[in-house]
């Protein structure tokens, strides 16, 4: 278990079950981590996470990419997430998910602002970086609760 673990750490908290197999973890490993839920939690299809991950991290992967905008500036600055999500996705995305259900598709009345972009901002698995973050909100616009999903164009 603990190179399971170990290997979800090494990729940035977030692994595909190909990572982790390629890292050598049981397939076995996984199912029963995932199963009980103390160990790691399925994500999304094919990716997993430890349970201790901030949950608008899991939140923004599970609709199918990262945190970005206002979204990523809290992250980065530590504070408590707003009740928007912004959430960075490829151009090509294709089903996305309810944020707090991976068995749904996202909702046109979700609290959830997608950026989808040709051109990923820099940054890691879980978010943009605080710079491009901040580029981001300049050009958003959207920001307040019971927003539906918007189309957001940022700086891509």
């Amino acid at each position: 278990m603990n190179l399971l673990l170990a290997t979800i750490d090494n990729h940035e908290g977030l692994a595909s079950r190909r990572e982790l197999l390629v890292n050598g973890v049981y397939p076995d490993w996984i199912d029963v981590g995932a199963w009980y839920g103390r160990h790691i939690i399925r994500v999304r299809k094919g990716w997993y996470a430890r349970p201790t991950e901030r949950r608008d991290v899991i939140r923004a992967w599970r609709v199918g990419g990262r945190l970005t905008c206002v979204s990523a500036v809290e992250y980065h600055e530590g504070v408590e997430p707003g009740p928007v999500l912004h959430v960075e996705v490829p151009a090509n995305a294709v089903r996305l998910r309810d944020p707090d259900d991976r068995r749904r598709r996202l909702a046109s009345d979700s609290a959830v602002v997608v950026h989808w972009t040709r051109h990923p901002g820099p940054g890691d698995r879980r978010a943009v970086d605080a710079t491009h973050a901040e580029a981001v909100v300049a050009v958003c616009g959207v920001h307040g609760a019971g927003v539906a999903r918007l189309f957001g164009k940022g700086p891509s």
